[in-house]
């Protein structure tokens, strides 16, 4: 894993992990004249040999892994022609284990793909420092490539969108292929600028699929969604809801304003919201500053 300038200045200093045998025994061939049978002899108390033990199976070879990778991947695109990319980091020994990851789904921000979230800004450096320092659970990143024409096509939401395809593509994929959690209370899902609106959009329609949701100077003040697929609708409406939201901007970020617009509609409605402000502005730095945040928010449910 690669690890960028403005990551480690950032954070380096202050985010520091058989088969059983049967054997039988056979009778020589031919006839023999018996000898005389010779007296009888007390009979004799005869204890009962112990049963033999079955051999004990071989053990599972140990994990030799040190530290968590990233994969690159596919899956077969639902709405869309091929193969559809994916990166999903993984701590060691996660297929080893048995156990179900908690699991955090990032979608990068436009005009970037999967590699967005780990290769330039590294996020899955910072996962993996907190896991080894144990000052974190253990956890799937799955980053996945919002394809085109879905990620700015016309459409919100809704079938035919990029909702359908990562919840009936993606998410049932990884799910059958890695060891990331099914549940509700175990998933997250986050996204930056236009990656933003989409996890807002997805996770606030589906509350059964995501407990939490986060956006990162989500591109609200650009999206032209009907209202029932606009975030802004959505958070002053009735219909259930996530449990807990974190949002951030940059403190010069044109982003900034409708968070924070966003941020009070939850807040009126009584959803537990966390909105972040951090140095910076609608870049690479601002979302990199948000990082612990948005990490510590999400894990605190885990």
């Amino acid at each position: 894993m690669r690890r960028s300038a403005r990551l480690a200045a950032l954070w380096s200093a202050g985010a520091l992990a058989g088969s059983l045998t049967l054997v039988g025994c056979g009778l020589g061939a031919g006839r023999v004249t018996p000898s005389p049978l010779p007296p009888l002899a007390p009979t004799a108390t005869v204890s009962a040999l112990p049963a033999t033990a079955a051999p004990a199976a071989a053990p599972t070879p140990a994990c030799t892994e040190t530290t968590g990778q990233v994969i690159q991947d596919s899956y077969p695109g639902m709405l869309v022609d091929g193969e559809v990319p994916y990166r999903i980091y993984l701590p060691a020994c996660a297929t080893a284990t048995g156990e179900r990851l908690p699991v955090l789904y990032l979608f990068h921000g436009y005009p970037f793909d999967e590699s967005h979230w780990d290769a330039t800004l590294g996020i899955d450096e910072m996962v993996e420092a907190w896991i080894q320092a144990n000052q974190a659970p253990r956890f799937a990143l799955v980053m996945p490539r919002v394809p085109e024409p879905l990620f700015t096509g016309p459409q919100s939401g809704g079938p035919g969108s990029y909702e359908a395809e990562m919840l009936q593509g993606l998410l049932p994929s990884v799910e059958a292929k890695y060891p990331v959690s099914t549940s509700s209370e175990q998933r997250a899902i986050a996204g930056i600028s236009r990656g933003g609106v989409w996890s807002l959009e997805i996770g606030m329609r589906h509350p059964e699929v995501f407990a939490a949701v986060a956006a990162l100077s989500p591109a609200l003040s650009v999206n032209y969604a009907p209202p029932k697929y606009d975030p802004l609708a959505l958070a002053g409406g009735t219909a259930p809801l996530p449990e807990r939201f974190y949002l951030a901007a940059g403190a010069t970020d044109w982003a900034r304003p409708e968070s924070e617009k966003l941020a009070e509609a939850l807040q009126a409605r009584g959803t537990p919201v966390e909105l972040e402000i951090v140095p910076g502005g609608h870049d690479a730095d601002a979302w990199i500053a948000a990082f612990p945040g948005l990490l510590t928010y999400v894990l605190d449910g885990w």
